[in-house]
């Protein structure tokens, strides 16, 4: 919890006041000027008094009465102590420093650090020789920089372990003068995802509801995260959710997500209409991601991958997960055994149909040895390529089977292909030749009457480019963010010429072509719709423009333009003789300014052609506006629903004291206003309270509503009242 780890850095700062390890390695001289002073040489000890001010290196303390204990290294400061360095500054009574250990007492000592304002009667820290944790005895502390703050929190005892947790003994939260809660006894760790959270708010497919989520540690490497949640629509949910601490920087270490729902309205789905597919009311989630290494943790080349992902219906992320389900709504199951070495990989994999009600193409298993591009010695060229077997199969779901929907092929398949590469530098040009060709086997088939085949492949392209650049020293604009000027042009050209067999008609590819607004890959290792492989001969040209300036003592990109486009002679999909002409633009001139578009414009006029827009623009014009500006334009496409999508996303600072934000999404090819949010924001010193409510146009079903009241304290962003609009992670419907 993030509250958590500011109380402990505040405190922590305050006591340390400087850093402790030069402490120990070097002793500095005590420096002591005051009104009146002496010194006993028998007892070696300096006393001093009237406006005494002692420096230690970066430490300066101020006080009616010090005295220094060379012998011992202690300083005793009495009397209207003032202990400070840079903006830290510490108030007592009295503050006894070791200046060779760094450990530190005080009584009646209060302090500050923004946005932290505390005080306690007694603190002290272990030296650096024992463990043990900061200790401060009746303390208090707010945010509110008040000498009658709207907000406190008293401990009798609070003990900070530093990295793992803060213990407080007899807490009492106080609003004024109002105590609204007290705790005997409370353990709060200190990294953000532990400790207690909850949501509460109201939305049409919910009702009311109520998030509850509590965080801990088990042992040294596992977070445990338990979860209770009430939804007045639907009923008690609740679940466990366990993982690695690293799991966010590495996702296949280790996470187990559990949970339960008596659903008690199963049959209202989160957006639309009354569904008409029967669901029962024990729902349910087990997904499991963890990563084995074997034969141990110590050869981090060898392990397995678990991916295992199980639902109790098609619906159940979509009802209570709605974030998870629009990223990934039909999660897939899967085993991998790995093997890593310098050139490439050798992996098998098990991909299954965990969920019956999803339709899954199946590995069950699939072996692949995968070389990535190596040099051949010291020839020039580099080498790589890939082969695979696999039993492959496509599984149907539930409702296509009760349909009586023609089951899909399956098949086993064997495949490897070979490429050699020679990059060559002639002049300003780079030229990187490549040729290789492949060979697959097809057998097994479902299909009664559907033989064994083979196909070969054949694979020739070249990649020709070069760069020139111009620098413009005398360039020079604040308002547009520049400082100079460097010019970087590199025009390419990637030709690629494919030919392979022709493939049975009856033949079902499982790995396909499926439609696609963007370019397919033409380098034949980085196409992965395999099964799907047709002639081609293409030369995809282009511009690649960048331009830099100097930003921070550094060089900054300041926008990159890229044009580029396909010109056929022999078309794999469809008979065009070029594709669109597509642009890319990325524009970050100012800290308060930027754009990214993307764009691709029909060239000819054939049943393909089709445009596509997708923009974006932030700007921030003064201190109290902010606007994000979003479109997305396709038309004509043969796939496609046109659509003229925009979204806008504001934030009006109306005062010091109080702020306005909006939310808008409108679908201007049917004219819809899909989704409208509005936020009124206070800020109460100590904390931010946001009201606000959405409205969600369904179209065919019932409109979604929802409101929102926040409470969010300032320095403890994650002691809160709801942190969004939409139950389950997304703030806001940009996507």
């Amino acid at each position: 919890m993030r509250s958590a780890a500011v109380i402990y850095a505040s405190v922590a700062a305050t006591l340390l006041l400087l850093p402790l390890g030069s402490f120990a390695q070097t002793v500095q001289n005590v420096e002591i000027d005051s009104n009146f002073s002496e010194y006993d040489q028998g007892m070696n000890i300096a006393k001093a008094w009237g406006d005494v001010v002692v420096t230690y290196g970066d430490l300066t303390i101020q006080a009616d009465q010090v005295e220094f204990h060379r012998e011992t290294g202690k300083i005793f400061a009495r009397e209207n102590v003032r202990a400070f360095t840079g903006s830290e500054t510490v108030d007592a009574e009295e503050i006894i420093y070791n200046i060779h250990t760094g450990e530190m007492t005080t009584s009646q000592f209060k302090s500050s650090l923004e946005p932290i304002f505390y005080t306690s009667d007694r603190i002290a820290k272990p030296d650096e020789a024992r463990d043990g944790p900061f200790t401060l005895l009746n303390s208090s502390f707010t945010t509110h920089d008040s000498a009658n703050p709207n907000f406190r929190v008293k401990v009798k005892k609070l003990e900070i372990y530093p990295d793992d947790k803060m213990v407080l003994h007899g807490a009492k939260v106080s609003i004024g003068k109002v105590p609204v809660m007290w705790f005997p006894y409370f353990v709060q760790p200190l990294e953000e995802e532990l400790g207690y959270h909850f949501t509460p708010g109201w939305n049409s497919p919910w009702g009311a509801f109520l998030l509850n989520q509590y965080g801990f540690k088990l042992g040294t490497e596992y977070l445990v995260q338990a979860q209770l949640d009430v939804r007045s629509d639907r009923g008690i949910a609740g679940g466990l959710e366990v993982k690695d601490r690293n799991f966010d920087t590495s996702s296949q270490i280790g996470k187990l997500k559990l949970y339960y729902a008596g659903d008690d309205n199963p049959q209202l789905p989160f957006i639309g209409d009354v569904r008409k597919t029967p669901v029962d009311s024990n729902r349910f989630r087990i997904n499991l991601q963890h990563r084995v290494y074997l034969p141990g943790a110590k050869d981090e080349t060898f392990y397995v991958d678990f991916d295992i992902n199980k639902l109790s219906d098609q619906f159940f992320y979509e009802d209570f997960f709605p974030s998870e389900f629009r990223i990934d709504p039909k999660p897939d199951n899967l085993i991998n055994l790995n093997k890593v070495f310098a050139q490439g990989e050798i992996s098998l994999t098990s991909r299954f149909q965990f969920n019956e009600f999803f339709q899954t193409d199946t590995r069950t298993p699939e072996l692949a040895v995968d070389f990535i591009r190596t040099p051949l010695g010291e020839t020039g060229f580099f080498y790589s390529g890939f082969t695979t077997y696999g039993i492959l199969d496509e599984e149907l779901d539930e409702e296509s089977i009760l349909a009586n929907e023609p089951d899909p092929s399956g098949y086993n398949r064997f495949q490897s292909y070979h490429e050699f590469i020679f990059p060559v530098k002639a002049g300003i040009f780079d030229i990187v030749p490549r040729a290789g060709a492949g060979y697959a086997n097809y057998s097994s088939f479902d299909i009664p009457g559907l033989n064994s085949f083979e196909s070969t492949s054949m694979h020739a392209g070249v990649d020709l480019s070069f760069k020139l650049s111009k620098r413009s020293h005398d360039v020079y604009n604040r308002a547009l963010g520049l400082d100079g000027l460097l010019h970087v042009v590199r025009p390419y050209l990637n030709y690629s010429y494919v030919t392979t067999d022709q493939i049975d008609g009856r033949f079902v590819p499982i790995d396909r072509l499926t439609p696609s607004t963007r370019l397919r890959p033409i380098d034949l290792p980085l196409y992965t719709s395999i099964d799907d492989l047709r002639n081609w001969q293409i030369f995809r040209a282009g511009v690649s423009q960048q331009w830099y300036t100097r930003r921070n003592g550094s060089t900054y990109r300041w926008l990159t333009l890229d044009n580029y486009m396909d010109f056929y002679a022999d078309d794999p999909e469809f008979n065009r003789n070029v594709s669109n002409f597509f642009t890319d633009i990325r524009w970050y001139p100012l800290p308060w300014l930027y754009t990214t578009t993307t764009a691709q414009l029909p060239v000819s006029n054939n049943s393909q052609s089709f445009s596509e827009l997708s923009t974006y623009i932030g700007v921030t014009p003064t201190d109290w506006f902010q606007v994000e500006f979003g479109h997305y334009f396709i038309n004509d496409h043969p796939f496609f629903r046109d659509s003229s999508l925009f979204t806008v996303d504001t934030y009006t600072r109306l005062n010091d004291n109080w702020g306005f934000s909006t939310s808008h999404r409108f679908e201007a090819d049917d004219s819809t206003l899909e989704y409208q949010q509005y936020s009124v924001h206070r800020d109460l010193a100590s904390c931010t309270a946001t009201l606000g409510g959405i409205v969600r146009d369904n179209r065919s079903g019932d409109n979604e509503y929802g409101v929102l009241f926040s409470l969010t304290l300032k320095a403890f962003p994650k002691v809160r009242l709801p942190v969004d609009f939409q139950p389950g992670g997304l703030s806001a419907e940009n996507n």
